[in-house]
């Protein structure tokens, strides 16, 4: 299991309407922890901006699960380049059953995202790292002729990492920081960049250059002397 999988800290099935269909519920919304971007980026095995073509929902161990089929338009880290994917997600209507899972990526056939991918199982079935935190859909901005990157509309409520947590939950009514580690643990959670800060609302362009060179850093081969 890698280390998104614990940034996840419910999850959960919501109602909505679907036609003709009966959508289980088990509760009211996902709550996850807000992801760095390094950490996105070490978890992810491929990165890339792909556009949907085709989906279709299964049920598997009680659940429903959708495949959608997706085109690899450009590929920014790892090797998907020019390939086509099949990528795996909880919720989806298998006959007059309906589940949605909030905090999952969501794709539309034709809208390009770009997405933290890592390797489900072999055949070629991926998932998306970090759920919806690792989903950006692509827009473009018809004024300026340029690509951006915008936050998925379907991450949820996201809470503070657990060093960032630790601050606030470290004060002390009027005195702040209750010691002078503290004070150092405060310094390093300034220097948390969460992905979704990182990447929200950034040139298509500018963003792709810093994950892959982000990514080649962190995903290094380790020496050998």
């Amino acid at each position: 299991m890698k280390l998104l999988r614990t940034f996840a800290l419910s999850l959960c099935l919501a109602a909505v309407p679907l036609a003709a269909a009966t959508v289980t519920t088990d509760a009211e919304a996902s709550v996850m922890i807000a992801v760095p971007f390094e950490a996105l980026v070490k978890d992810a095995d491929a990165v890339a901006i792909v556009v949907p073509e085709e989906a279709k929902s299964v049920w598997e161990d009680g659940r429903i699960y959708t495949y959608t089929k997706v085109r690899v338009d450009q590929g920014v880290a790892g090797d998907t380049a020019g390939q086509e994917l099949w990528i795996r997600t909880m919720g989806g209507v298998v006959g007059k059953i309906g589940q949605l899972v909030d905090g999952e990526p969501v794709f539309t056939v034709n809208k390009p995202a770009l997405l933290f991918l890592r390797k489900f199982k072999a055949g070629g079935t991926w998932e998306v790292s970090a759920r919806a935190q690792g989903q950006f859909p692509v827009v473009r901005d018809e004024a300026k002729k340029t690509k951006r990157l915008v936050r998925s509309a379907n991450v949820g409520m996201l809470l503070p990492p657990k060093g960032a947590r630790a601050q606030v939950e470290g004060q002390v009514e009027g005195q702040g920081p209750v010691a002078p580690q503290a004070q150092g643990a405060a310094t390093d959670v300034t220097k948390i960049r969460l992905a979704g800060d990182v990447l929200h609302d950034r040139p298509l362009d500018d963003a792709t250059k810093e994950i892959a060179a982000t990514w080649k850093r962190l995903h290094a081969a380790p020496s050998t002397k």
